[in-house]
């Protein structure tokens, strides 16, 4: 079973419209793709900062993006039937991304969190690692067993029934910088039950 839930691409506007020289020497305020006439000194929508914002030096702002879906109620063949996740992984492209939370939404498990992944930035020691680039982030997948097979630790996958309501939430720093072309789909492997 696999699903990519949503997997169109959105933009992470940057927190606040900036100011800026132009050409012509003059002083203008950047517009922001997606929001022409986004007014200064205020958050774009799905941002929340901390801070003295938007020019104090302690200002941090996150953009934050949820998405509710289902897993299918039914096969093509007519079942229903469900599934054991045995590995999460959420896509996310960006330098600036934080982290990435998937909650199962079924009644009497609201808001139950399945995975939660949070980038791993590269320190740039590559004789200890070589693939430890410094300044790239690594997003460690969520991963589990199938009963009876508890490997290295491993706890047993998770039981999702047809047609569970799932819920994604995925963060972005956005407090200067906007990023174009995100991605905030999951990528899941199980197995029917």
């Amino acid at each position: 079973y696999q699903t990519e839930a949503a997997a169109g691409e959105y933009d992470v506007p940057p927190a606040f419209a900036r100011r800026a020289k132009s050409k012509l020497g003059k002083e203008i305020v950047l517009p922001i793709p997606g929001y022409p006439g986004w007014p200064e000194n205020k958050p774009t929508p799905g941002t929340s900062c901390t801070g003295r914002c938007p020019d104090g030096p302690d200002c941090e702002c996150v953009h934050e993006i949820r998405a509710r879906f289902h897993l299918p109620a039914k096969r093509n063949d007519g079942d229903s039937k469900g599934i054991r996740l045995l590995w999460a992984n959420g896509h996310c492209h960006a330098p600036t991304c934080l982290d990435l939370e998937l909650y199962r939404m079924d009644p009497g498990h609201e808001m139950e969190l399945l995975c939660r992944q949070v980038a791993v930035y590269g320190q740039g020691n590559l004789t200890h690692d070589r693939f430890d680039d410094a300044g790239y982030i690594y997003i460690p997948p969520c991963l589990w067993s199938l009963p009876g097979e508890e490997k290295e630790g491993l706890q047993v996958g998770i039981l999702l029934p047809a047609g569970a309501e799932l819920l994604s939430v995925k963060r972005n720093r956005n407090t200067y910088f906007g990023h174009y072309g995100e991605m905030a789909s999951w990528q899941m492997r199980g197995v029917e039950f």
